[in-house]
């Protein structure tokens, strides 16, 4: 309230830094901290004169209690009036490339589910569209009332600021109950925060402020009465000198006794002595102003006063007069004046109020969250009207992923209470919500819906959520849940939802293997089955052994028709698989087709957790057919992804795929410390003999056998239980083969290559019967293992297979140095070193140029050097750089900051002897993909 600061110097001069900072592109977050009253907002309205004056854009906020009901309240503060001052060609450069995810958000256009996080994401890009042209300060006020979206952004955004001309500014009450305490703690000790915590007013301070409202400077006495009795507060002090201002005290130390009896009750009654005088109106159109809020207008002011609208501005002035509101606005001066307003309310005419601004904002076509604030301070009284209006925002929230206030919305619909036609469904929604989040009410709710709801789409909903639920608990209930909600559906998307949850369901665990078998021999019989189930049919008939061309055209026609990918997309598991289908039948371009898809649906949506699926298949498919150094930086980067979300379930399947491709990266060190974990969850499971078979190999190159031989078998038998037979599904035959060999067993082992090379020939398969080949020469004395090899390398040169046809070209050149003809084996092993080039393997690359020169030859220097120097982080920015994406586009597709971007690509400049973009993929040996 007080115009000016006093003892404010230091906080001053920290914030002048920070402006400092921000207009030369280093960006900083600072939180005030402290008491109410304490002078925070003052501070603010510094920071913001201070930026208009050096040029920076100030965008402001500031949150209420009721905000943290409306999902992204204080992001629309923020953003809206940028947005409205522009013109149409400036606001689609504001939404320009990942920017444009936010927009619906800004447009009242319904966002799905699944957009939540690309919500955030397009939100910090518009951010960083609108600090092109000048620097942007962002400034609120009262972040503890902030609504968790809007927290949720800004702490993301608090981690992004190194290199914008940015400064994010906010105040936090301190002590205030139910606030987000771990969303503030992140935003307050993010990277780039400092913390202020401005100290209550000193004497020189409190006499200051004294001196100005009474006209005069007040004796020592009456000084520190004041300050006694406000503890220096500077709300507190402010409002006790306009008090003894409007007393006529004078600031003698006799007056100060009066002091204590006006400052101790604290606001609310200051406020009200202040209101009083001005008369009813005055207090009828502040009583408005507290419910219509700062999103209001003058006219709903007018409807909510009944008073004409002359004689409303009239009472706003006055009161701003009265330091109750801001001047020109119905603002008030601080959340404490508009609290003691509003605590001084009946509750009827409070709650009549609040419903006649409903009305108000519906007949206006309002935003569902803003109708359903007010909802929220309304008494329940069986209005279906409520029940629809909370219902809208609770779904309008849900898809905008907060959760949280879509939860509180439908549990204020469920007390008004609904209809009991309307009932079930409302039980259904903030079920479904409940068990999303895993709070406890979810299941129980879920099941009550159940029994009220008809059977179809609806039931069929509850029992997919409970069914979700159960998964891990009770996979029996869940499958029984999920089935019956499958016979209930009749929605086409649904029901392949469901499906695809069923088929997942059953294939996953190892606890369903007679209904396994029967679903899939009901699709075998089936003329027209699903693109879900063909997707199924597809891994099972791979690993089968079944024909590849077979094989091809089924997850062809599992994709023909868009509906797998619309029902569900890259964020699945059926998705996962049919990637792996198409590569275990060796369809290396189609499968990296269908990865670019996946990748391209992933980045233009947002869908965070999906990225686990597309980089883990893209992990395998570099370790196949590209680059292990790009599979290991996709594998390694999947692995943060998952441990980041928590999904403990599929981390040692991630961790596999990383060790594959890190063990030919000749990092083994690096590749048994990602492999030291448990499998945890993913015992018995489907993903338990990937994980093994990574693990086996890895501890086969670090001369464990018997640990090596134990994990391997463990592998064999799940693949004859699951009757997979192929050999480049798990490759656990194989590598159990090679372990057998190392140990002496060469007949046990030739054995399991026989078996894998007929296998492979009847599938169709000549990249798996070169693999098998290859192994199987392990088992052969010289002259037949040159035989055998010569084959391996016919059969895989005409593959995609170039790891593979690599590895095999170096054994046939180390077995013809064995055999004394030195000058056949360099050709082979040439080809092996140039085949470790293109790949990136050093591991064969070392073992190619030990054997060349074992055979005399002086072999070159790798194509590609330095890249093993490079981390997860730099190999993925610079393959992109590679590919010819801007910083700016890489920035959008990783999720990262423009200044890490180029931050990795410096990096890898230095590493690799380039001092600019253009060399880089002569550098790189442009191996992306």
């Amino acid at each position: 309230m007080a115009t000016v600061l006093f003892s404010r110097g230091d906080e001053t001069a920290v914030l002048d830094r920070v402006l400092t900072d921000a207009a030369r592109g280093e960006g900083r977050v600072v939180v005030l901290e402290g008491p109410a009253g304490i002078g925070k907002t003052a501070l603010l309205e510094y920071l913001r004169d201070e930026a208009a004056d050096r040029g920076l854009r100030a965008l402001t906020a500031r949150a209420s209690e009721l905000d943290r009901a409306f999902a992204y309240g204080v992001v629309h503060q923020l953003f809206e009036p940028a947005l409205a001052a522009v013109g149409p060609d400036d606001r689609h450069r504001l939404f320009t490339g990942a920017a444009g995810r936010a927009a619906a958000l800004f447009s009242g256009s319904d966002t799905t589910e699944e957009q939540g996080y690309a919500v955030q994401l397009g939100l910090y890009w518009l951010t960083v569209n609108l600090t092109e042209h000048r620097p942007v300060l962002l400034l609120v006020d009262d972040l503890q009332w902030a609504d968790l979206p809007t927290l949720r952004f800004l702490e993301y955004l608090g981690r992004r600021l190194d290199g914008l001309p940015l400064a994010l500014v906010a105040t936090v009450r301190s002590a205030e109950p139910d606030t987000p305490v771990d969303l503030l703690a992140e935003i307050t000790h993010g990277p780039s925060a400092t913390v202020l915590r401005p100290a209550p007013l000193d004497t020189a301070a409190v006499a200051d402020v004294l001196a100005r409202a009474l006209g005069a400077p007040p004796e020592p006495g009456f000084t520190a009465a004041a300050r006694q009795a406000t503890g220096g507060n500077p709300l507190l002090v402010t409002l006790l000198a306009r008090e003894a201002s409007a007393l006529h005290l004078t600031g003698t130390d006799a007056e100060g006794g009066r002091l204590t009896a006006l400052g101790a009750p604290g606001v609310a009654p200051t406020v009200l002595r202040r209101l009083r005088p001005l008369g009813p109106d005055a207090t009828t159109v502040a009583r408005a102003a507290a419910v219509a809020g700062e999103r209001g207008t003058l006219d709903d002011l007018v409807a909510l006063t009944g008073r004409d609208r002359g004689s409303v501005v009239r009472t706003l002035e006055t009161l701003a007069a009265a330091a109750v509101l801001q001047p020109g606005s119905w603002t008030f001066v601080h959340p404490l004046v508009k609290a003691a307003v509003i605590g001084s309310c009946p509750p009827e005419l409070l709650s009549a109020m609040h419903r006649a601004a409903v009305d108000r904002l519906r007949g206006r076509g309002a935003r569902p969250a803003e109708i359903a604030l007010h909802w929220l301070a309304v008494a329940p009284a069986g209005d279906p009207q409520a029940v629809e209006d909370l219902v809208r925002s609770a779904a309008a929230a849900a898809a905008e992923d907060a959760h949280e206030a879509a939860i509180a919305h439908l549990h204020r619909a469920l007390a008004e209470p609904p209809s009991a036609g309307r009932l079930p469904g409302v039980l259904l929604a903030l079920g479904e919500l409940e068990v999303r989040l895993q709070l406890p009410a979810g299941p129980d709710r879920l099941r009550r819906a159940v029994t009220l709801l008809p059977p179809g789409n609806d039931a069929a909903r509850a029992r997919a959520a409970l069914g979700n639920h159960l998964v891990h608990t009770d996979p029996v209930a869940a499958l029984d849940e999920v089935r019956r909600g499958l016979e209930e559906a009749t929605d086409p998307a649904l029901k392949l939802r469901l499906e695809a949850f069923t088929l997942e369901a059953l294939i996953l665990p190892e606890a369903f293997p007679e209904a396994r078998a029967a679903a899939f021999a009901a699709a075998r019989a089936d003329p027209s089955p699903s693109s879900i189930m063909l997707a199924h049919l597809a891994v099972k008939e791979a690993c089968s052994g079944r024909p590849a061309p077979r094989v091809q055209a089924m997850a062809e026609r599992a994709l023909a028709d868009g509906s797998l990918m619309a029902a569900v997309g890259p964020a699945s598991t059926t998705w996962n698989l049919l990637t792996h289908a198409m590569r275990f039948t060796e369809s290396a371009q189609r499968c990296r087709e269908v990865l670019e898809q996946g990748e391209e649906l992933v980045a233009e949506h947002g869908l965070r957790e999906a990225r686990f699926f597309v980089d883990q298949s893209w992990g395998y498919w570099h370790r196949d057919f590209g680059s292990v150094a790009t599979g290991a930086a996709r594998s390694l980067l999947c692995l943060e992804n998952l441990r980041e979300l928590g999904f403990d379930l599929t981390v040692p399947v991630a961790a596999a795929v990383a060790v594959e491709n890190l063990v030919h990266r000749d990092r083994l060190e690096e590749a048994a410390a990602v492999m030291d974990l448990p499998l945890g969850p993913a015992e018995h499971t489907f993903m338990e003999p990937f994980a093994l078979t990574a693990r086996g190999y890895l501890r086969l190159l670090q001369g464990r056998l018997d640990e090596a031989e134990a994990d391997l078998r463990r592998v064999v038998a799940f693949d004859a239980h699951r009757g997979w037979v192929i050999p480049n599904a798990t490759r656990g035959r194989l590598r159990l083969a090679e372990v057998l060999v190392a140990r002496g067993r060469r007949d046990e082992a030739r054995e399991l290559t026989e078996h894998d090379i007929a296998v492979a020939r009847a599938a169709q398969l000549p990249g798996s019967v070169g693999m098998a080949l290859r192994v199987k020469a392990l088992t052969c004395a010289t002259e037949e293992a040159i035989t055998v090899l010569t084959e391996a390398v016919a059969v895989l040169e005409d593959t995609p297979y170039r790891l593979e046809t690599g590895w095999a070209q170096h054994d046939l050149g180390a077995r013809l140095v064995r055999a004394g003809d030195r000058a056949a084996a360099r050709e082979p092993l040439r080809r092996a070193l140039d085949a470790a080039a293109r790949t990136e393997s050093l591991r064969l690359g070392r073992h190619a140029r030990r054997e060349l020169e074992a055979a005399g030859a002086r072999p070159r220097r790798d194509h590609v050097t330095g890249t093993q120097a490079l981390t997860a982080a730099e190999r993925r920015v610079a393959d992109l750089a590679v590919e010819g994406l801007t910083n700016r586009q890489i920035a959008e597709s990783l999720w990262v900051t423009l200044k890490t971007v180029e931050i990795h690509l410096s990096r890898t400049y230095a590493k690799l002897g380039v001092t600019s973009r253009r060399d880089l993929p002569a550098a790189m040996g442009a191996v992306v993909g």
